[in-house]
């Protein structure tokens, strides 16, 4: 499935899935950047199965102005989420967690939702 084509009720938990990794970015006062493979899983990993690239993402950011507030930048390689008090430009504070890291955690969070 194209991540354009994904349904309201999909779009609405991929959005919930953009806006929990900003918060957790501004936790941290990290900037939040992932690729476009890290994107897939997270969304694998609530269920939800897209073809996270940048055509498709373009498509649905266009239609959609809550991603628009969202993502400060994306492009071929991945996107940058909106994250408040950081800047997008901003390098990695020597936080030592890789996208895998992130999706691992997201996907180990939503299982413990999933089971109860």
């Amino acid at each position: 499935m194209r991540l354009h084509e994904i349904s309201n009720e999909n779009l609405d938990k991929y959005i919930i899935i953009l806006k929990n990794l900003a918060g957790r970015a501004a936790s941290k006062k990290t900037p939040a950047q992932f690729d476009w493979q890290a994107i897939e899983q997270m969304a694998k990993g609530a269920g939800i199965r897209i073809t996270a690239d940048y055509e498709n993402f373009k498509a649905m950011f266009d239609n959609s102005p809550v991603l628009q507030n969202l993502v400060a930048n994306f492009n071929a390689d991945g996107l940058t989420l909106n994250v408040p008090g950081v800047s997008s430009d901003q390098p990695d504070q020597g936080d030592d967690e890789t996208s895998q890291d992130k999706v691992d955690d997201i996907a180990a969070a939503n299982a413990e939702q999933n089971l109860d």
